[in-house]
């Protein structure tokens, strides 16, 4: 083994809105991750694994800090990481890493590095992009291709991007060329490398050989619930009415569909590029791999799409733990876990200390054998606090998954024999004691709406001062050398008018 240091290297690699039952891994024989199956066959597969706010920013604030959304200011994207709070990469560096984060950060305010030493690509400068690339490129005027109205599906298909220049390719590539550039430099310094991808985030577009592989013959839709949509949970309602999903043909949503496991499919082969890449250079003996989804995509279960949900296809995430020299094979976990817990996980795992305070607790009794005994807690905990519609708090147990609203009335599912959450038991008097005990757990913070509101406003209120966009970037820049900071893709977006944006 070449590289042989004290410490291990820690690779985490992000997705972004990744379905968590879009994988092979996952039962899914229809997509085609062959690159992330390969790797789970050597991991700790997290089933019940939850993000803390299915909304991008909020929940990699909570993930970066080892802390619920709502004690580390993360409350929507324009939500900025303050500075009293420490960061994975932060740890890390004070304890001997070299860290770099690559691609999509989505942290908003003037602090893009997110703790990291280096970023040498991504969303450098906030701007109104969030390190998504546009595409077709003429949705970028006014941010059409994001616009709820307008919807998604209308620009599913092939991307008009140029592969080289495809987002996802190059956190590939300035991720594998960080690693190499540091050890041959600094051999004997570990390093801690964050790969962001933003796919299969929309737009909905993928080189068209991975659109083709699905359409027109691809997947297909989950069948509409009885009474879409005047009869759904008013939170769900809310949701179609917002995304204006009723407007859309059958054929749009499974062209959505189709393209958004196109983009799957790419963003596993550009993740397989990078393994590959580690592997001939005889670097994954000694680094452990990390890969997970800020929060996942409905992609048309329960007649919903993209996020803001408390159903698993918006809440959960995939999440698999690689530890060379700890485990050989996939180890299935059952038991429900957060993504703030992947702090003190890489914390144990590395033997470096675990901060005081984190809202997680560590994974690795889970998968190693004779050590499941006498964790902290058995629940896992999702909520949304970014706008009163889609308001919610969820507890999920390993039996049942609780949710309360501001004004709604509350949901509870029995996962153990309805995994697919289609019958809510919350009203009926058999369940009333599981609704009280659940109740009294979800508030067991001694948090209530009034508490959590006034949280909110107070940090927004913080935030605006933080407040920055930078109109003139295109969605990504390179850092170079001399530490100046050029934009990515003005070849492909040029220069848009303030007016026009």
């Amino acid at each position: 083994m070449k590289d042989s240091g004290a410490k291990p290297n820690v690779l985490v690699v992000i997705s972004d809105q990744h379905n968590p039952h879009v994988a092979g891994f996952a039962g899914n024989d229809i997509v085609r991750t062959q690159n992330l199956d390969r790797l789970a066959a050597e991991s700790a597969q997290f089933d019940a694994a939850y993000c803390q706010f299915p909304l991008c920013t909020p929940s990699r604030i909570s993930m970066w800090t080892g802390l619920v959304p709502h004690r580390c200011g993360g409350w929507g994207n324009n939500s900025p990481i303050f500075p009293e709070f420490l960061t994975i990469p932060e740890h890390f560096e004070k304890h001997g890493y070299a860290t770099c984060g690559v691609g999509k950060m989505h942290v908003g305010g003037q602090r893009p590095m997110n703790g990291f030493q280096f970023r040498p690509y991504g969303d450098l400068k906030p701007n109104c992009f969030c390190g998504h690339q546009p595409d077709p490129l003429k949705t970028a005027p006014n941010n059409v291709w994001t616009n709820h109205q307008i919807g998604r599906f209308p620009f599913a298909g092939a991307t008009e991007i140029p592969e080289s220049l495809l987002q996802d390719n190059v956190v590939t590539k300035e991720s594998l060329a960080f690693i190499l550039e540091h050890r041959d430099k600094h051999p004997d310094q570990p390093w801690f490398v964050c790969a962001s991808y933003q796919r299969p985030h929309h737009p909905l577009t993928a080189p068209g050989r991975y659109f083709r592989r699905y359409w027109p013959d691809g997947p297909d839709l989950y069948r509409l619930p009885e009474g879409y949509p005047a009869g759904l949970h008013p939170h769900d309602r809310f949701i179609v009415a917002d995304f204006n999903l009723a407007e859309f043909s059958e054929e749009e949503r499974r062209r959505g569909l189709a393209a958004y496991y196109a983009a799957v499919d790419f963003m596993d082969d550009c993740v397989g590029d990078l393994l590959l890449g580690l592997g001939r250079e005889d670097l994954l003996d000694n680094t452990m791999v990390i890969y997970t989804s800020d929060h996942g995509d409905l992609a048309s279960e329960h007649g919903l799409w993209w996020k803001r949900s408390y159903y698993d296809g918006s809440a959960r995430v995939p999440l698999l733990v690689r530890v060379p020299g700890r485990m050989s094979h996939n180890v299935r976990v059952s038991d429900p876990v957060e993504l703030l817990d992947i702090f003190p996980t890489l914390c144990e795992l590395c033997e470096l200390p675990i901060p005081d305070g984190l809202d997680g607790e560590s994974l690795v009794p889970l998968f190693e054998v004779g050590r499941r005994h006498g964790l902290r807690k058995d629940f896992a905990r999702c909520e949304h606090i970014a706008r009163l519609e889609t308001a919610f708090r969820m507890l999920r147990t390993p039996r049942w998954k609780y949710v309360e609203f501001p004004e709604y009335p509350p949901v509870l599912f029995d996962i153990e024999h309805d995994p697919d959450e289609q019958r809510n038991l919350a009203f009926l008097s058999e369940h009333n004691a599981t609704v009280a005990e659940l109740h009294a757990r979800l508030w067991d913070d001694r948090e209530s709406w009034d508490t959590l509101n006034a949280k909110e406003q107070a940090d927004k209120k913080r935030a605006e001062k933080e407040f920055c966009v930078d109109w003139h970037c295109t969605p990504n820049q390179y850092a170079l050398l001399a530490g100046r900071v050029v934009d990515a893709e003005g070849a492909l977006y040029g220069s848009v008018p303030d007016e026009e944006r």
